[in-house]
């Protein structure tokens, strides 16, 4: 079974970097806990690996190839904290570049990411 670093960077450089959205069901769980904030607002969703691979083709479409740079990655037991940068192009509107910076807390629970709790900006 793949550790928790293995599993969280897998993931990253392979799904959320959407080199392979369809590779979600090797990293996540069926039923994956995303607990996410907008404006400042928390709220908790369920994901699954195709509604997650669907998400990110959505970054695809709205801009483009983009590169996913991990900055950090700290691991704990079952826990894995990312940071990440994130930069592409607004194809949806204007075209001009697009710079993102993230971080999420990931769990990993018998080698699949079960939960999650990220921040972006």
């Amino acid at each position: 079974m793949r550790d928790t670093r293995a599993v969280v960077t897998g993931f990253l450089n392979e799904v959320r970097s959407g080199r392979n959205p369809d590779a979600a069901s090797d990293y996540l769980a069926a039923k994956v806990l995303a607990h996410q904030l907008v404006a400042e607002s928390p709220y908790t969703l369920e994901r699954s690996p195709a509604d997650y691979a669907a998400h990110v083709r959505e970054f695809l479409r709205d801009y483009g190839a983009f590169e996913l740079r991990v900055d950090e990655l700290l691991v704990d037991g079952d826990k894995a904290y990312a940071r990440w940068t994130q930069i592409g192009r607004n194809l949806a509107g204007s075209g001009e570049p697009v710079r993102q910076i993230g971080s999420a807390c990931y769990r990993v629970e018998e080698g699949r990411i079960v939960e999650y709790w990220i921040q972006s900006s």
